[in-house]
């Protein structure tokens, strides 16, 4: 009887050993991904991913851009930041922890870098003039490339002498212009280069019968002509805002209209018809930020 009584009591004990060991154990968390914000950026953008349960120890967690690891800045119970790494594609930013693996709720956009260029001695020769009927071919440029180019669908804008078309909208008459075979657009805007910021919420105008998207003449577009000196001068705080042909955004800010961009050009001795001009290009589809 006595036996029967010490074993019944040792096996009391082990499942109550037993019992209190599993009630001191953590359980195993599932956590949640209930938004990343922003959804898209360049490479380097803080990202926030909100959610539960998420590790207190940023090493216990596995997170990728895309396959591409990122390193975590801070961590929280709700919280994950991290930055867009190096050589992140777009597509899913995978969670791995506690031996959950979660995505976020939609995709994450990883978007290229804007391109500020300077386009230097863009040669845009004509004929005619004076009193004589104007002509010649115009030359084109593409913001994609940030060359001139001779193809005649990958172009965004064209100049020859004073005048600039874009490739959007229909031919204007003008002797040996282009074919538009785009869907580019203009708008001229007023401020400093840096004071605009976005393509967002323009009027793009395109080119029509008898009329350029940026109006041709002195005062009316992009320059101003002194008779009494003969010098072409790019209006100050005249900003070019183009949608290209390609339904993407850049801005200009034309800085001379002789070769070299003299400071004070001599229409005697400078050659005209030459421009030279800055520019910042977004190549992300539906983007229109034009600033970094």
């Amino acid at each position: 009887m006595k036996t029967t009584l010490k074993l019944f009591s040792l096996c009391f004990m082990f499942l109550a050993f037993v019992g209190c060991s599993d009630d001191d154990e953590d359980p195993i968390t599932e956590f949640t991904v209930t938004a990343i914000t922003p959804e898209s950026g360049t490479v380097g953008t803080e990202i926030t991913i909100t959610g539960t349960n998420f590790p207190s120890d940023a090493s216990a967690v596995n997170l990728t851009f895309g396959g591409v690891a990122a390193t975590i800045t801070s961590i929280s119970s709700t919280q994950i930041v991290t930055a867009v790494p190096n050589g992140a594609t777009s597509g899913d930013i995978s969670i791995v922890a506690n031996g959950f693996t979660k995505s976020g709720p939609s995709t994450f956009t990883v978007l290229s870098e804007l391109v500020s260029g300077r386009m230097e001695n863009l040669e845009a020769p004509q004929t005619g003039g004076q009193g004589e009927p104007v002509g010649g071919p115009f030359t084109k440029f593409s913001f994609e490339t940030g060359e001139v180019t001779d193809s005649e669908v990958d172009w965004d804008i064209a100049f020859r002498g004073t005048t600039i078309a874009i490739n959007g909208g229909t031919v204007t008459g003008t002797a040996d212009e282009p074919a538009r075979n785009g869907n580019a657009g203009a708008a001229i805007q007023n401020g400093t280069f840096a004071d605009v910021t976005s393509a967002d919420g323009l009027t793009f105008a395109q080119d029509a019968d008898a009329a350029f998207a940026i109006p041709t003449g002195s005062d009316n577009g992009w320059y101003n002509y002194n008779p009494a000196t003969f010098i072409v001068s790019p209006i100050p705080g005249k900003i070019l805002v183009f949608r290209t042909h390609d339904g993407k955004y850049a801005k200009v800010e034309i800085l001379s209209y002789y070769r070299d961009a003299p400071a004070q050009p001599d229409p005697f001795a400078d050659e005209s018809r030459v421009f030279t001009f800055n520019y910042v290009y977004n190549p992300n589809e539906g983007e229109t930020s034009l600033t970094n």
